[in-house]
């Protein structure tokens, strides 16, 4: 697990008058550690990043999943976004149970990906 994102997190955490907990998760796009609070009753999942672009990518689906109004997907439990910060790249959203989908950093909306040639060769030849 990556030290400087679990800091990025108590630094994000303190900002709002939070603590983390227990690390629910981490993985190639940052950490997921649940985020406690004094002022707000129940506890939350926050995920920090680890780069800007799989940031940017999972804010805009989880707010188009928020515009349409989306909270399971084929009875897969869907997080939904309480707020997002730019500047610690964090995605604060609520807990779920499983079964879940959660991990929307590698996903792409209203665009395909820019694979080369090869890739995408090789993707549709399986």
């Amino acid at each position: 697990m990556d030290e400087e994102l679990l800091e990025t997190a108590r630094a994000y955490a303190e900002s709002r008058g939070d603590t983390i907990g227990e690390l629910l998760g981490f993985g190639i796009h940052g950490i997921v550690v649940t985020l406690k609070s004094e002022h707000e009753g129940a506890a939350r999942a926050l995920k920090i990043h680890s780069s800007r672009q799989p940031y940017e990518r999972e804010r805009a689906c989880y707010d188009r999943l928020r515009e349409c109004g989306v909270s399971e997907l084929l009875g897969f439990e869907v997080p939904q976004l309480l707020r997002s910060d730019d500047a610690f790249l964090a995605l604060e959203m609520t807990l779920v149970t499983p079964p879940f989908v959660l991990d929307f950093a590698g996903a792409w909306l209203d665009w395909p990906p820019t694979f080369s040639d090869e890739v995408w060769a090789e993707r549709t030849a399986k």
